[in-house]
């Protein structure tokens, strides 16, 4: 987790005032709620950077968590920061982070987000397609996690998914979707510098 920030996020600290933010994150409890009563599907978290897509998204995992199902797991992973280590790994070989363990950890866990799906191939509008290593990647993990949910946040549409990606990979993730998608919202973070 590289936004230490989103360790406190749950569904009690995300400000929702306007319309989209409030129906939003009622979609999101209605998620959690579901997940909880033992439905298979995966939510999407689209829109721009800034609106609130990580902090729902942790929120659901910290309510599976704090929810009394002990035997569930829950994992928060950034695309990004993971296909890193996974590269780093290739010239440390004491690193224990490879391409095996992560493919074999996300496959397993129960709940899991893959946050800013994306990211890696750089900033949103790039016309980039992911390297091969980072399509076998995702594609092993998707493959592992067809009969378990997977919450997934990007900044990206599908068509620029589909172009950066494949579209055999980006169905099999979009399989049995939920949307949530951001168009109103502006960016939530703190902006206290004047350009």
């Amino acid at each position: 987790l590289t936004d230490t920030g989103l360790l406190d996020a749950s569904f009690s600290t995300y400000e929702a005032t306007e319309p989209e933010e409030i129906n939003n994150k009622g979609k999101a409890t209605k998620v959690f709620t579901r997940y909880k009563q033992g439905e298979t599907f995966n939510t999407w978290f689209t829109g721009l950077p800034g609106v609130g897509k990580s902090h729902l998204a942790m929120s659901i995992l910290r309510n599976l968590n704090e929810s009394g199902q002990k035997d569930k797991s829950c994992l928060f992973v950034s695309v990004d920061e993971m296909l890193l280590r996974i590269r780093n790994s290739f010239s440390d070989k004491e690193s224990r982070y490879t391409e095996f363990y992560f493919t074999d950890l996300l496959s397993s866990v129960d709940y899991l987000v893959l946050d800013d799906l994306g990211a890696e191939t750089g900033g949103t509008g790039t016309t980039k397609q992911a390297t091969d290593f980072t399509l076998r990647v995702l594609y092993a993990i998707a493959n592992g996690r067809q009969s378990k949910s997977t919450i997934i946040t990007t900044n990206l549409s599908k068509g620029a998914l589909v172009k950066m990606y494949d579209p055999k990979l980006v169905s099999r993730l979009m399989k049995n979707m939920f949307l949530i998608n951001f168009v109103e919202t502006v960016d939530k973070r703190p902006n206290n510098m004047d350009f």
